[in-house]
């Protein structure tokens, strides 16, 4: 059945107005409609108040309307917006309108039917639906449907059907079913489709762009738009205004929504590009680098060798882990390395002696992208004849195409600052002013990449007339190969670190969330989930770890971030770890989670884990995988694979997006996890407008992993249930890279320490409730997760 083919050009083709309701899925609902209809489609928000004054106009420059899903009930007037206005159009303004699950129910309650509660809400169920190959099924065979949603259109105001009917009834005479679920004995028959019997109205309750929905379902649409069209022929309705204004075709106002991040090469610099070129003085701007064999060399044995073990510094470490390649060091210079930070509860930028409010974090992003281009290697003109060093000669021009990171940001965003891209209040901060930055990123000019595939060691300076610097750590690196043995053994001194270590954990005191409180979070997350607010809540809570002064010496003992560290990378490796000593904070972590990389030539990667089990006595890989298939951690992976389908296709489209692993499981140190990817290709960086790597970067925080969907009123629920800030735990953490690439991980199984506080320890945890967890088992699993932290720092 395939798709209906393009034969107008761009300004005759046929268009879609799209009404959002603030959900997680509609670009990719969006992009299904482009790709498999032939149309634009013009995107607007149930509150957008333009839109609803031109509601009449935008009528008349379209061929058809799609209402889309969203959280709430269509009865609350701010869930709906001015969708009621659509179904009391005239018979002189009708156009053909597609209603899918929120607008489907909208359709259904505006002509006669209830909207109930289901007795088991259906939240990332995937299912065959019964039809009768009628309308717009037509065709169409076996439909795998994916549904979320926690209400359901009643067409006979009983509450207590028990079979399905193919005709208009009594209650609701405007509406013909079309498709019904009977697989759910708990809810019995729920509607799946329908349509008006005189008006070109059609809606289905299931989501037909989801990735688990069957190419049927795509095809429904498919159908529609065929139905639609000879609708419009036969009753002679044709376009009668043009598109105008704000209201650019989807793929269109995609290209220009962000243009300020691009405007790098073509505005004057920005003042935090002009401070970190200075710390080039007037030297030309170059990549100096030199390659060693890493034979027997560790970043942690390397990093002490280097005397860094108490400096400011930041490791990204894949901790020997089966699944990791690379360990990056970067350096923190005296006078030369730049710290960025910004606070998204004052809107302060800072950096150097520089601070500034601004708007919103909005204006952090071009001022990032401005700073990297500046020592973007392929935009520089290099004046061979002022080069002062033969080694400069020689290696100017010629990059490491194999190290992923040529210097730039490293560093972190706080779970509050994605909060603030999505426009959803934050929790209250600390009254003691020790809140930490929720941007706090370095510029590192020198680091070092450890390859542990090809056992390369790549020592890398943006710096002029670094050469010295440079050769110095070769000659350390070999020394460190010449003296290694395969194994990375304990010095008597650091065996004297560890004991002082351990001493100084067993007086720790240990705080941790009540079962009891955590346990009532999930059932007031369950009570949203069934009122139709959301499909799926990450709900964490907080572990600390205070450590009391020493009364041998009457003083405070601190805890040291390094060799707790060392300890933590030894017992729970995880592929993406990361040390990070700053001058406001210490970073302990070992997260199994990339958040989102991307590429030198645009190719962009998420990773999201949702299913956990932990292992131990009598748990095999065969139980951990028979746990990992069932509905309930299925459903959760699901909703979180089709929330970043469309974070990631509304920067790069639907068409350069693509899911390469679905639900597969993979094993750590302690646990078994439920692992998709998710892939997309940014365009050319060439093309004007184009896209880079950190458009997709702030179009997906925060993480989805860590929310839930739709995001928004997720996120809002949450914050409202925590009642405090997550900080960096379920932020991002990672970098970008001059060269135009970066990598994220998400901020779990991590230990924070503000420094302006006592010396307390914090450790975040959480999951994905869904309508089929259990209070028990969710704390339970909040447990696992925190307790993977605590054990590997406490045994």
């Amino acid at each position: 059945m395939g798709s209906v083919t393009r034969t107008t050009p761009l300004d005759e083709q046929l268009s879609i107005l799209y009404i959002d309701c603030f959900d997680s899925f509609t670009n990719n609902i969006i992009g299904l409609l482009e790709e498999r209809l032939g149309a634009n489609v013009i995107m607007v928000r149930i509150d957008d108040k333009q839109a609803d004054r031109d509601l009449h106009m935008l009528l008349r420059a379209v061929d058809g309307v799609v209402i889309g899903p969203g959280p709430g009930h269509p009865g609350n007037p701010q869930d709906v917006g001015f969708i009621n206005k659509l179904w009391a159009l005239s018979d002189s303004e009708l156009l053909p309108i597609f209603g899918i699950c929120l607008g489907f129910q909208s359709l259904c309650l505006n002509h006669g039917a209830d909207i109930k509660k289901l007795a088991s809400p259906r939240h990332g169920i995937v299912c065959q639906s019964t039809h009768q190959g009628t309308d717009i099924l037509k065709g169409l065979g076996d439909l795998d449907c994916t549904q979320y949603h926690s209400l359901h259109a009643d067409l006979e105001l009983t509450g207590a059907l028990t079979t399905p009917f193919w005709q208009p009834n009594d209650v609701c005479p405007d509406l013909l079913p079309l498709a019904w679920d009977l697989s759910d004995e708990i809810n019995g028959p729920v509607l799946m489709a329908v349509r008006h019997v005189s008006k070109p109205f059609w809606g289905c309750q299931f989501h037909p762009e989801s990735i688990c929905t069957s190419e049927a379902g795509k095809d429904l649409l498919v159908n529609w738009w065929r139905h639609a069209l000879r609708w419009s022929a036969n009753n002679g309705r044709v376009k009668t205004r043009g598109l105008t204004g704000r209201y650019l075709p989807n793929s269109l106002a995609r290209l220009f929504v962000d243009a300020p991040i691009q405007s790098g090469h073509s505005l004057q610099a920005s003042h935090l590009a002009q401070e970190l070129r200075s710390a080039a003085g007037r030297e030309d701007i170059f990549l100096r680098w030199a390659k060693y064999p890493a034979h027997g060399v560790t970043p942690t044995v390397l990093l002490e060798k280097l005397s860094h073990r108490d400096d400011e510094v930041i490791l990204l470490d894949s901790q020997g882990h089966k699944m990791g390649r690379f360990d990056i060091l970067g350096l923190v210079v005296p006078g030369k390395t730049v710290n960025v930070t910004y606070s998204s509860y004052d809107r302060t930028l800072r950096y150097g002696n520089f601070s500034k409010n601004i708007d919103s974090i909005e204006n952090c992003w071009p001022l990032f992208q401005e700073a990297l281009d500046v020592y973007y290697p392929q935009n520089q003109d290099i004046d061979r004849s002022k080069l002062r060093s033969d080694m400069d000669r020689f290696i100017a021009g010629h990059l490491p195409a194999d190290s992923p990171f040529w210097g730039g940001f490293m560093g972190y965003i706080s779970y509050e600052a994605g909060l603030e891209t999505i426009d959803v209040k934050l929790p209250e901060r600390p009254s003691d002013g020790s809140a930490i930055p929720d941007i706090n990123f370095a510029f590192i000019h020198r680091s070092i990449v450890i390859d542990h595939h090809t056992n390369q060691i790549y020592v890398q300076s943006l710096l002029p007339n670094d050469w010295t610097w440079i050769l110095r750590v070769g000659s350390l690196i070999d020394s460190v190969s010449a003296a290694s043995s395969t194994s990375e053994c304990l010095s008597p001194t650091s065996t004297a670190e560890f004991h002082h270590l351990n001493d100084t954990l067993a007086r720790s005191t240990i705080t941790r969330p009540t079962g009891d409180s955590y346990r009532a979070q999930v059932q007031s997350c369950q009570d949203h989930l069934r009122a139709g607010d959301s499909y799926e809540l990450c709900l964490t809570d907080e572990s600390s770890i205070f450590i009391p002064s020493n009364p041998s010496f009457n003083s405070h003992s601190p805890l040291d971030a390094w060799s707790l560290y060392k300890k933590m990378r030894f017992n729970n490796p995880a592929p993406h770890g990361a040390y990070l000593n700053l001058s406001n904070l210490s970073i302990v972590g070992s997260s199994p989670e990339r958040f989102l990389s991307w590429s030198r030539g645009g190719h962009c990667q998420f990773r999201p884990i949702k299913g956990t089990v932990k292992k131990g006595p009598g748990m095999t890989h065969s139980i951990a995988s028979e746990i990992l298939n069932s509905s309930k951690e299925r459903a959760e992976n699901l909703m979180i694979v089709d929330l970043i389908r469309h974070d990631l296709s509304g920067v790069v489209g639907a068409d350069n997006t693509w899911v390469c692993k679905l639900m597969v499981m993979e094993e750590y140190e302690k646990v078994y996890q439920l692992v998709s990817v998710i892939e997309g290709q940014l365009p050319p960086t060439e093309l004007p407008g184009a896209p880079r790597g950190l458009h997709v970067l702030k179009n997906s925080l925060p993480p989805g992993s860590m929310t839930g969907a739709p995001k928004k009123r997720s996120c809002e629920i949450l914050v409202d249930l925590e009642k405090r800030p997550r900080g960096v735990y379920a932020g991002v953490l990672g970098y970008m890279d001059v060269g135009g690439a970066g990598d994220f991980a998400v901020v779990i199984r991590t230990l924070v320490r503000n420094k302006l506080e006592e010396q307390v320890w914090r450790v975040g945890a959480g999951g994905a409730v869904t309508i089929q967890s259990t209070d028990e088992g969710e704390f339970e699993e909040m447990e696992v997760k925190a307790g993977s932290v605590l054990e590997s720092i406490m045994r």
